[in-house]
């Protein structure tokens, strides 16, 4: 049990050093939030989401993990935190739900117990659905958030609002990363209101300490982003993520956000990075086909050991 509780921190560092950019990233990279304000928001509201609810989301991915012991399940999350780390390195913005789901059907392959191809067809389906959902949301949002700031005549109530909105976007997409990707490791690992906290803990660490490069391709490189698209990306992303938090399916804020930025960029005419959205599209297929590969290997070298 021990090596889970460890492993399980492991993986909420990584979900913490990748995923925290999906939350944050377009109001730190238009810059109408500081980083280190951004990882405290993170800290707070990630915390609030993994303690209030997931548990949906926490269900379906144990019922992937059924038949595996505890030292398998531990092999499963460091798979999982070692390709999402691995892309961290590179800046690479990935699906942490991916990796997850990959190294569970990986571990589950190499011990020959059944998978519920059902449940990860539908999981996969909204890897697809999901971003375009997130573009669809964001397109009408800034449509409607545009036509609000037309109106709004004094320069300091204009930017006032905009920071406002800004904080209510990064921490209605904090608390959806406790509720969702903080909620693969919790059904992995178990325990109870506690160690849901001390797991958001290390997730916030994970963003405070090595978060910055991915928050910057996602919030900067991808594409041009000012406060108002920022904003409509992030909302855009959140609203999708909420939907499939409603019906308990584990989906990736990452592919959510990357939706959004690029569809209410070119709703406005302006250019989406192609390289940087080529190695990111690249990072969603190799993310959870090498955490896959990665614990089919570790289970079937230890487990039983």
């Amino acid at each position: 049990m021990l090596e889970v509780i460890a492993t399980a921190f492991f993986m909420a560092w990584a979900i913490g050093a990748n995923d925290s950019a999906k939350a944050v990233g377009t109001a730190v990279g238009s810059g109408i939030i500081g980083f280190k304000r951004a990882v405290l928001v993170i800290w707070i509201f990630v915390t609030m989401g993994a303690v209030l609810g997931g548990f949906g989301v926490s269900n379906t991915v144990a019922g992937l993990a059924y038949g595996m012991d505890w030292p398998e399940i531990a092999l499963v999350l460091f798979s999982a935190a070692s390709a999402v780390t691995l892309a961290s390195l590179w800046g690479n913005p990935i699906s942490t739900t991916q990796a997850i789901i990959g190294a569970l059907v990986g571990a589950s392959l190499a011990l020959g117990l059944p998978v519920n191809w059902g449940v990860v067809t539908k999981i996969v389906l909204t890897w697809v659905i999901s971003p375009a959902l997130a573009g669809l949301f964001s397109i009408g949002i800034y449509r409607i958030y545009k036509r609000v700031l037309n109106r709004i005549k004094h320069l300091k109530t204009l930017e006032l609002t905009q920071k406002w909105l800004a904080f209510v976007a990064a921490a209605y997409a904090s608390f959806n990363l406790g509720m969702n990707e903080l909620a693969n490791v919790v059904g992995l690992a178990g325990g109870g209101p506690l160690t849901r906290v001390f797991l958001a803990l290390s997730l916030g660490l994970g963003a405070l300490t090595f978060s910055y490069e991915v928050m910057m391709t996602v919030g900067r490189d991808l594409a041009p982003l000012g406060p108002t698209s920022g904003f409509s990306a992030q909302m855009g992303a959140s609203l999708a993520v909420t939907l499939a938090n409603l019906f308990g399916i584990p989906v990736s804020s990452g592919q959510a956000i990357v939706g959004a930025i690029s569809g209410v960029s070119v709703y406005k005419g302006e250019p989406v990075n192609k390289k940087a959205l080529r190695g990111i599209l690249r990072g969603w297929v190799t993310a959870p086909l090498g955490a896959g590969l990665l614990a089919f290997v570790l289970v079937g070298l230890f487990s039983g050991l």
